[in-house]
């Protein structure tokens, strides 16, 4: 079923708008997701559509993914959002700096766990002995846990890719699987999105070979890379090192799915697991998208206080990209309503905060779906 006409004309304008190679745009009422829209091409100057079904890197919203799967574990009693965690991670070999004595759950969900926006160089470093990802994490996370706290645990936001990768370190330790194969398990397959994997789409399994030998197809959307190399779009083959961050990462954002998917997983936030019942409660739920008295990132989302958005309604979001790809989700919890979107490039102008995507989204196409005749 094609996109409805207003739509279709939303999505012509971010296109135009930011440049980028392809766009697309979803809404979702409650549970129910109406037909997305896809625009442009996958790979820069091809001439070769993209389609609805395409797969797109999402990149930081996969963190919102990795707390939604921890909700389940605090569902199921093995964690505890509150609780010191230093005892189960030294219950699995981790050492810890004391000035994580009192590290929990909710400290590295909500960013303000002490630990550093990017890893030290003695995390990075502890990563090469290994090939086996569980065992990559596991000598990360046990480094970034002896490094000790950049600040004082709860004092003070800190945007934290170690943190979710600390997090996701201590289920694999707690359940001998790797995060993908728990996401797989416990988040996509329960919540049907069906497309749902990780790193670059349209990866071959010749991995190195195709890039040595220029076996790469476009059989999906490629990433790009704005401005460099003196033009203004520099196409990165899935099969590129560029590509994607290194798959240690995963639970800070490597997840790739398509349009159609992201909008059915922000159906499942916007309207409280409707879609999924009794997949998480609604309560459980809420308090992902609820951050603490004065702060603006709740578990995995950010929240920032009603009168900040412009819509006198609370909203809550999060954007993500690896630099290649762009990805943006907006739900207004009050209204039941979200949008989901998504890009092959991330231009600076995608992500300002005043005139990038995710404000244009809040202060123009969300009012405009919603009172048409404003």
């Amino acid at each position: 079923m094609p996109p409805s006409p207003d739509l279709r004309s939303e999505c012509e304008v971010m296109l135009r708008r930011y440049g980028t190679p392809a766009f697309g745009v979803a809404r979702i009422v409650g549970s129910e997701v109406e037909p997305v829209c896809c625009l442009g091409e996958r790979r820069h100057g091809s001439g070769i559509a993209v389609n609805d079904g395409d797969l797109w890197h999402i990149g930081s919203c996969t963190k919102s993914m990795t707390a939604t799967l921890l909700a389940r574990f605090v569902e199921q009693g093995t964690l505890e959002w509150d609780a010191p965690l230093a005892p189960l991670f030294e219950a699995y070999g981790f050492e810890l700096h004391p000035g994580f004595a009192q590290l929990t759950l909710r400290h590295l969900m909500s960013h303000r766990s002490g630990m550093p926006q990017d890893p030290s160089s003695t995390a990075v470093d502890s990563c090469f002995a290994y090939t086996a990802i569980l065992e990559q994490r596991a000598a990360f996370a046990g480094a970034t846990l002896l490094d000790g706290p950049t600040q004082r645990l709860g004092e003070a936001y800190c945007y934290s890719n170690p943190g979710y990768i600390v997090a996701g370190a201590l289920i694999e330790a707690m359940t001998g699987m790797t995060w993908e194969t728990l996401m797989q398990r416990e988040l996509f397959a329960p919540l049907g999105l069906t497309t749902a994997s990780f790193g670059a789409p349209g990866k071959s399994s010749r991995g190195v070979f195709a890039r040595m030998f220029g076996g790469s197809t476009v059989t999906q959307p490629w990433g790009h890379l704005a401005g460099s190399s003196g033009s203004r779009f520099t196409e990165l083959s899935p099969d590129d090192e560029q590509a994607d961050g290194p798959a240690m990462s995963g639970p800070a954002g490597t997840v790739h799915l398509s349009l159609p998917d992201l909008a059915r997983y922000v159906a499942f936030h916007v309207s409280r697991g409707a879609n999924v019942p009794g997949y998480l409660t609604p309560e459980t739920i809420a308090a992902l998208h609820t951050p603490a008295p004065g702060e603006d990132y709740a578990l995995g989302w950010f929240a920032p206080p009603v009168d900040a958005t412009g819509l006198g309604k609370r909203a809550v979001w999060h954007e993500g990209t690896n630099s290649a790809w762009y990805a943006g989700m907006l739900l207004i919890p009050e209204d039941e309503r979200g949008l989901a979107w998504v890009s092959n490039a991330c231009p600076d102008s995608i992500l300002d905060p005043t005139t990038g995507a995710m404000a244009r989204m809040i202060e123009e196409v969300y009012p405009r779906w919603t009172n048409p005749r404003a």
